[in-house]
């Protein structure tokens, strides 16, 4: 099945998306931090060949969608924004599996909205770590000092061999093809070599701690099935107690892939797949 690529003006923002299939209820993949729609290519064709109009998006400052303007910055409810206005560009109310970052915006979002979500799959995340302790003004205030010393960066053109290095370090599950893959669509040719797509500005830490109070204002909103996958050797696991609590907030069922760490849907897409299709294809909504 082959892809195809589509924009959409969303929230001022001009946003990429890849698609597969043209017709089924429609299923919204959702990224990670400092990745790109194309992380879905090994799940995308299995999952609209099981019937479903699928969507891959690059969130904004990542991909080939546009980066924020001078003086914008990117926080996670600009993310929810984006999505909301995505959403109503394709349709008006989709079914939502988002990695990480991606899934840490799709529970905002489907208790903002949740007339709008059909189903959710939060993969390997359940939103990042309580940060309620954290003293918000220093936290600005080493915003402000990271936003001072961006241009001072190292932007050092790099070869897609290296990026794909880069990546393998980092992500030790990734097989060469998967790390070259990731490099390949997350990386432009430049002067000199290659360019990591992304918008540096994501490497500046911001300066709104998480709540997990405040995050559940939103996540008992959410009116959809829930299904959770998490890779059973994942690093970014929280404490036992913290996803319990989450989990039960969520109304949410539980997957644990044996063998697999942060991104299950690269290291493992077929048995992924089929998790997704069988959770997705027991809903009421499913056909909706």
């Amino acid at each position: 099945m082959t892809p195809r690529s589509r924009h959409v003006v969303a929230n001022r923002l001009r946003h990429h998306l890849v698609e597969w299939g043209d017709r089924g209820p429609l299923l919204l993949l959702l990224h990670g931090f400092l990745e790109h729609a194309h992380a879905w290519d090994l799940v995308a064709p299995r999952l609209a060949a099981g019937g479903y109009h699928v969507f891959a998006l690059d969130w904004r400052g990542h991909g080939d969608s546009e980066w924020i303007g001078s003086g914008g910055y990117y926080h996670f409810v600009d993310y929810s924004a984006d999505l909301a206005f995505v959403i109503r560009a394709l349709g008006g109310r989709a079914a939502l599996v988002g990695h990480s970052m991606g899934a840490t915006t799709a529970m905002s979002y489907a208790g903002l909205e949740p007339d709008r979500v059909a189903a959710l799959v939060l993969v390997d995340a359940l939103g990042p770590p309580d940060m309620e302790d954290q003293a918000v003004p220093e936290r600005a205030e080493s915003w402000i000092r990271n936003l001072e010393r961006l241009e001072e960066r190292d932007r050092r053109p790099f070869t897609l061999d290296e990026a794909a290095a880069r990546l393998a370090e980092r992500f030790p599950r990734f097989s060469p093809a998967v790390a070259h893959h990731m490099a390949e669509h997350g990386s432009r040719t430049t002067a000199g070599g290659r360019e990591w797509k992304f918008d540096p500005l994501h490497q500046t830490t911001g300066p709104n701690p998480f709540s997990r109070a405040r995050a559940h204002l939103f996540w008992r909103r959410v009116a959809c099935p829930v299904l959770y996958i998490e890779g059973a050797d994942s690093p970014l696991r929280l404490q036992p107690d913290d996803i319990a609590d989450r989990l039960a907030t969520l109304r949410a069922s539980r997957i644990t892939m044996p063998g697999a760490a942060h991104h299950p849907h690269l290291e493992q897409p077929e048995p992924f797949a089929r998790i997704v299709l069988d959770f997705l294809g027991g809903l009421p909504c499913a056909d909706s």
